[in-house]
């Protein structure tokens, strides 16, 4: 149980005549129980519908915000379509959750005040007077839903002039605001609605103990004991609700002794108030186009019918239907005006609209003729080019076709000299040996000679052709090894020279030089010819700007046992020595750097190799790479000394 503060004692009244009814009701009819029946497929029938009504309208609203699921749904679940198209002409596609969740807060909590209104005989009107007598006592829960609800919803009706959707908007807010206040009245109320149940069930146990009451309820009263009147200073006589019990240490004062009722009074029944007609709200807004308030007019159509099984409270609640009737006729006429006015605002924006893309439209009419023309130029510009273009493509076609007809015409040329070669030749026997029949009497002596230098002839020109071949040979040779020096060795850049190199072995195979294979083979079997060589000028700049230096700092650094002492102190003397230049006698290591550095600049890379490859320890260390460098250019260029040897040597015996 509930302790709390007194509340007033209006409060306290409502409830206890509220109380009064119940048990009233109850008295009134037939108190035994009804045998309990099987609720079985009742819950199965109605979970199945409100599975199936969810699921249909969450599907709806899943699908109108997801496009692949819209396809699903229509095409897959039989009625979908038509599921679909109910949402879409009750305007589900522009809801929202949030919308739905407050639009259903609100209607409940409307619909609870309202028949709370109803079953308790108040109205607007009734408790209008009372609030303002006694504005210093606490409000109702009750009171306090109904005048935040009417102050919310006062300003929502004023901005309907303006526009529709505030009106929404405005009640949203308000069903927000008046959630937590509609819980904790449920809440209250449900709990003084067991209360009184399980009091108004005491009491018909009480009166009647048998199955079967009789049709006249007879109400005895007995005079109750006297109680002894408690202490008055552990009296609680402020008024509390129902449910709710004393402070502890604190009693309630005893109840007044019930009037006597007479055995007549008793056995008079009570007459059953007549059913009374309420008026229906829905016909006189169903020509409203908006959802809401045919919705609405609907709900309170059914709260009517649900009234009319209290006559008592019907009687009170039909003021109430034609308030509401009214006003929502009013909200519609308003609604509709608005709507209008909106419509003739729109109409007239439309016209201003027209206006204004019209001469938008003029603009880029004009714009698109000024691109048009632009477009014409460059079109003139792309023909010419496109023309000159064609132009140029046939006359390169017409000379290749030139080069080859020509190459054809020479080739054809030079068949007809042979074939005429020929035919002279022939021409010429015939003419020789007619000559000689016709001489063979004194000059056939001179046959025999003529033969002889024939034949003399004939070994000259041979040997000269071989003379040819071979300084062809040679030349060619000489070619090969000229572009082989260039790429690998008078090249600017290191740059791969496997082609050239390629090119040199096709010729030497031909003359089948071993010394040359021999070089060749050596050369070739290596990946120097992939990567090159470094030029003479890189490999000076290397020295003598990076490999000198670095190695003039660990000169005085022993060759071995060397710590990091012997580094430091080296490097730090290297800077107060003086640079030594020239042919300067002497082994130590400043003496061969300044050696090797006089042969690069005659260079003579032979020399400075061999000079640098006689240091030791970290010299040698720091000098490992240039030396590679330059020993792989130097084994280049003797081979291609031995190769320019060896084509020298052939030069002199072909002459």
């Amino acid at each position: 149980m509930y302790r709390a503060l007194p509340v007033s004692r209006q409060a306290a009244s409502t409830s206890n005549r509220q109380a009064v009814r119940v048990i009233r009701r109850h008295l009134a009819t037939d108190t035994t129980t009804p045998p309990k029946k099987s609720k079985v497929l009742r819950r199965i029938i109605l979970t199945t519908a409100g599975l199936t009504g969810t699921f249909y309208v969450g599907s709806a609203f899943l699908a109108f915000n997801n496009q692949a699921y819209y396809d699903i749904f229509s095409e897959q679940v039989p009625l979908g379509q038509s599921v679909l198209d109910f949402g879409e002409s009750q305007g589900w596609d522009t809801l929202t959750v949030g919308d739905v969740i407050n639009g259903t807060t609100g209607l409940v909590v409307t619909t609870y005040n309202f028949a709370k209104d109803m079953i308790n005989g108040t109205t607007p009107e009734k408790n209008k007077a009372p609030v303002e007598t006694k504005s210093a006592e606490p409000k109702s829960p009750f009171k306090v839903v109904k005048q935040t609800t009417s102050a919310k919803i006062e300003p929502a009706v004023q901005q309907v002039k303006k526009e529709v959707e505030e009106v929404k908007e405005a009640v949203k807010e308000a069903a927000v605001k008046v959630e937590d206040v509609a819980k904790e009245v449920t809440d209250k109320a449900r709990i003084e609605y067991q209360d009184l149940v399980k009091r108004a069930e005491a009491a018909i146990a009480g009166a009647s103990k048998d199955g079967n009451p009789p049709s006249v309820i007879t109400i005895e009263t007995t005079e109750e004991e006297e109680i002894p009147p408690p202490s008055s200073k552990n009296v609680y006589d402020r008024p509390l609700p129902l449910g709710f019990e004393p402070p502890p240490g604190f009693s309630r004062p005893a109840p007044p002794p019930k009037p006597k009722v007479t055995e007549a009074e008793a056995q008079t029944p009570v007459p059953e108030p007549e059913p009374v007609e309420l008026p229906l709200v829905a016909p006189v807004v169903a020509t409203a186009s908006e959802p809401i308030i045919t919705h609405l007019a609907g709900t309170i159509d059914n709260l009517a019918s649900f009234l009319k099984s209290d006559p008592k409270a019907a009687q009170q609640a039909g003021d109430v239907l034609e308030t509401a009737k009214g006003d929502l006729a009013a909200l519609v006429d308003r609604m509709e005006a608005v709507k209008e006015q909106e419509r003739a605002a729109l109409e007239a924006k439309m016209d201003e609209q027209t206006r204004e893309y019209s001469l938008k439209l003029l603009e880029l009419e004009m714009e698109a003729q000024d691109k048009l023309d632009h477009q014409e130029e460059g079109f003139k510009q792309l023909f010419e080019q496109e023309r000159a273009s064609f132009v140029q493509a046939y006359r390169e076609k017409l000379e290749h076709e030139l080069k080859v007809q020509t190459e054809l015409i020479n080739e054809r040329l030079k068949e007809e000299v042979i074939a005429q070669g020929i035919e002279l030749q022939r021409r010429w026997i015939r003419e020789i040996k007619v000559r000689v029949e016709q001489e063979r009497g004194g000059r056939l002596a001179k046959l025999d000679e003529l033969s002889a230098n024939l034949k003399r002839l004939e070994s000259i020109a041979l040997i000269n052709s071989a003379h040819l071949d071979e300084n062809i040979r040679v030349h060619s040779l000489w070619s090969a090894i000229r572009a082989l020096t260039n790429s690998a060795i008078s090249s600017p850049v290191r740059k791969p020279f496997r082609d050239e190199l390629r090119v040199l072995r096709h010729i030497t195979a031909a003359r089948e030089d071993p010394v040359v294979s021999v070089v060749l083979d050596s050369l070739e079997s290596t990946d120097v010819p992939d990567v090159g060589v470094e030029p003479l000028a890189d490999l000076a700049t290397w020295f003598t700007n990076e490999v000198a230096p670095k190695v003039s700092q660990v000169a005085l650094v022993p060759d071995e046992n060397a710590g990091v002492l012997s580094y430091l102190a080296s490097r730090a003397l290297s800077g107060l020595r003086f640079k030594r230049q020239g042919l300067i006698p002497g082994d130590d290591v400043l003496s061969v750097l300044a050696r090797a550095e006089y042969y690069l600049n005659e260079k003579n890379l032979d020399s400075a190799a061999r000079e640098l490859n006689q240091l030791k320890g970290p010299a040698k260390v720091l000098l490992h790479d240039w030396l590679e460098a330059a020993r792989r250019r130097l084994e280049v260029q003797q081979a291609l000394e031995v190769v320019q040897t060896q084509a020298t040597l052939a030069s002199l015996l072909v002459v």
